[in-house]
């Protein structure tokens, strides 16, 4: 929370923004910037949830991402609609795979410490709405905008440069195993726009309802099956919060910034591995985590 507050006053101190919408049109931004996400999920051993209650547990920490994200804003007769692309490359990270005999996270006897600087991460979100415009004088406007929509997030990530911490029997070679998560569905949110004359600052806020589906090749299990050594399904939400603004030099350009942060869950699904003699089985996942955090720079151009 105290990232989110300051990265806030950051956006909207430091940056002087422009207009989004005085009348019908279309927005074009692009943007880009640096990202920051966290990722988890563990599983339980049995179907049941115990056994012990947590069995294995996979965090990916300190997510460094390079991103890239074009949007499009259309109004229209007070009808709003905005959709968004944004894919990331992770240049940076870290990953921690451990198991346990015990519940409650005890008795752990495998541990290791790994690489995790590769992968991607994408984003697609589109939303439609209706503007309610709010005008307290002839050089301010405030634009509340209710919206409904539908997104696909995905998460590439890999796991490699094995190193054993318990036992800690150091260095192991041809790690390169993966995780592919999706995030799918509906949002129902609000858009805020403050416009006084070249200065907008904006607001989203997203409540998202998501299906939950991951696939994992772990690559140096021999008894597990490949590509797709087991996979995920769970349902989830999510909440994504957006905070900006732009400057307008022109009637057309304008600069800016923006920071966005997303926190999603997923919990009490099922793990399905599949063995490379062609049988399955399944066990509790118990949850799953995402957070992110990005700062980017924008370029708006009206028409």
């Amino acid at each position: 929370m105290r990232k989110l507050l300051f990265a806030a006053f950051v956006c909207c101190a430091a940056l002087i923004a422009g207009p989004a919408f005085g009348k019908d049109g279309y927005n074009l931004t692009l943007s880009t910037g640096l990202r920051s996400d966290e990722f988890d999920w563990n599983i339980a051993g049995d179907s049941s949830g115990a056994n012990p209650n947590v069995l294995s547990e996979l965090s990916w920490r300190e997510l460094d991402i390079y991103e890239i994200r074009g949007k499009l804003a259309v109004e229209t007769n007070r009808v709003y609609i905005r959709g968004s692309l944004a894919y990331g490359l992770i240049y940076n990270g870290v990953n921690q795979d451990s198991d346990y005999n015990g519940d409650n996270r005890t008795l752990e006897f495998s541990r290791s410490n790994n690489r995790a600087d590769d992968g991607s991460v994408w984003d697609i979100s589109g939303g439609v709405g209706y503007v309610f415009r709010l005008t307290p004088s002839s050089r301010a406007a405030l634009d509340v905008i209710p919206l409904a929509g539908f997104s696909y997030h995905r998460q590439n990530l890999t796991i490699t440069d094995g190193f054993q911490t318990i036992p800690a029997t150091g260095p192991f070679g041809g790690l390169n195993s993966t995780y592919e998560a999706r995030w799918t569905g509906p949002w129902a949110g609000v858009d805020l726009i403050y416009r006084f004359d070249r200065l907008t600052l904006s607001g989203t806020f997203e409540y998202h309802v998501a299906s939950y589906l991951a696939e994992a090749d772990w690559n140096l299990r021999t008894d597990f099956a490949h590509p797709k050594s087991f996979e995920h399904t769970a349902n989830g939400t999510g909440v994504v919060v957006s905070l900006g603004g732009d400057y307008a030099i022109s009637k057309e350009w304008a600069v800016g910034g923006s920071f966005d942060y997303q926190d999603w869950r997923a919990e009490d699904g099922t793990d399905r591995t599949f063995f490379s003699d062609g049988s399955i089985a399944e066990t509790k996942l118990n949850e799953v985590n995402w957070t992110s955090e990005a700062l980017m720079v924008d370029v708006r151009y009206s028409f």
